[in-house]
This record gives structure tokens, C-alpha cells and sequence, in this order.
């Protein structure tokens, strides 16, 4: 399993939004802050870090011939763009730099659960026995990942939401706030189960599902081109 909290000298963080700032309680109960911050924002946040980029150029310029050696990064950017966490992903790790997959201390992981690179487990979430977890995943606060589910990498589970028992998620889906997922169903690629909803038959690829019991609504056109 990857390791997790195992932070390297220096923290740089892609992404300076919400997810970010939800992010820094968890870092500060461990003394951790972010070094450096990247983001296009308009109104910039104020992280109390050494450096923020406003601009992939300016990290780009920033980057370049830099030792990253001692670097770990993570990528604070929400569903529905878990291929942008994933595609960022492979970049940051192409120039030296370490993914930390991070946990707060109030979320329970059972012993034998398996963990991707560069996820964020955040408070109170339960991830139960057998569970498997791509890379860059999110799990949102009190979220439950039942036994034997199986995330695959840029999926992100909202704050509240339930999978039930050997549940299958691929690439890049989205499970809503509050939203359940019936056990032994699966939920295809770039899929979006919209927030209070409750998945009684297994999702297409590129859909989004809403209502109790949900319903297919439409494509999601949100997506990677293939």
C-alpha cells in the first residue's frame, strides 16, 4: 500500500481553491504547511506560503532546472476533473517530484485496504476491509467505501456518500454529496451520480444519474477526448 503522511522536505500544491483550503487543517494538525501554491485564481488566498504562482507559465518558468528531489506534491483540484489530477499527476512525477497521499488523523482505515498515489482521505471518512483506491482519488468528509469496493484513479466521493458492498468505479467518476451506490453495481468512466441520490442499477459510461431511484439525465459532455 502507499505509504501514507510521508511527506518529503518541501510541499507544493496544484490547485488553490476550496479543495486546497479544506486541506489545510488536516496539514496543520501534522505541522505541515504548503511551500508553494499554484493557481490561475483571481482573488488569491492567503496560504502563508513561501511562494504563490499565478499561472502554469510562471510555474513552468519557476520549475525549470529545479531539483524536485526533495518535493512532495499534492493536486487539490475537484471532480469533475479527475483527468486534469491525473494528467497533472504524471507531469509533476515526470520532473522529479513525489506524490503524498494524505489522511487526517480522524478518518479509519482498515488494515488491509489498498492505496493509490497522491489521494486525499479527509475527516471521519471509512474506508472498510478489501477496499482498493486508484491514484488521485478524493473521499470527502464521513464518507463510507464499503468492503471490497474498487476505485479506479481520478474518482472522487462526496461528503456523506455511501457505497455499499463491492462497488466498482471507474476512471474519473464523481459520486455526489449524500448520494448511496447500492452494493455489487458498477459505475462507468467520466460518470457523475448527482448529490442525494440513490443507485439502485449500474451507471454507463459518461452519464449522469440523478433522483431516488436515479435516473439517467443526460451524457456528460465534461470530459477527456479520446
Amino acid at each position: 500500500m502507499t505509504e501514507i503522511n510521508n511527506f518529503k522536505q518541501k510541499l507544493f500544491c496544484w490547485g488553490g481553491g476550496d479543495q486546497a483550503i479544506c486541506m489545510l487543517p488536516i496539514l496543520a494538525k501534522m505541522g505541515i504547511k504548503y511551500d508553494v501554491v499554484v493557481d490561475e485564481i483571481k482573488d488569491q488566498v492567503d496560504f502563508n506560503c513561501s511562494l504563490f504562482l499565478k499561472s502554469k507559465d510562471d510555474f513552468i518558468h519557476w520549475a525549470k532546472n529545479r531539483d524536485f528531489s526533495n518535493w512532495s506534491f499534492i493536486i487539490a483540484i475537484g471532480n469533475p476533473y479527475g483527468f486534469v489530477r491525473c494528467e497533472i499527476h504524471d507531469w509533476l512525477k515526470s520532473i522529479g517530484m513525489s506524490p503524498v497521499t494524505i489522511c487526517s488523523e480522524s478518518a479509519y482505515l482498515e488494515k488491509d485496504v489498498i492505496l493509490g498515489e497522491g489521494c486525499q482521505i479527509m475527516n471521519k471518512a471509512l474506508l472498510s476491509t478489501k477496499a482498493v483506491i486508484g491514484d488521485q482519488c478524493i473521499l470527502n468528509t464521513n464518507c463510507l467505501v464499503e468492503h471490497h469496493c474498487n476505485l479506479s484513479s481520478g474518482v472522487e466521493i462526496g461528503p456523506s456518500a455511501t457505497l455499499c458492498g463491492r462497488v466498482i468505479i471507474e476512471r474519473y467518476s464523481w459520486v455526489g454529496a449524500g448520494a448511496t451506490v447500492l452494493p455489487r453495481l458498477n459505475i462507468g468512466a467520466n460518470s457523475i451520480i448527482g448529490a442525494g441520490s440513490t443507485l439502485c442499477k449500474s451507471a454507463e459510461d459518461a452519464s449522469v444519474y440523478a433522483g431516488v431511484p436515479a435516473k439517467f439525465l443526460k451524457e456528460n459532455q465534461f470530459r477527456p477526448v479520446s
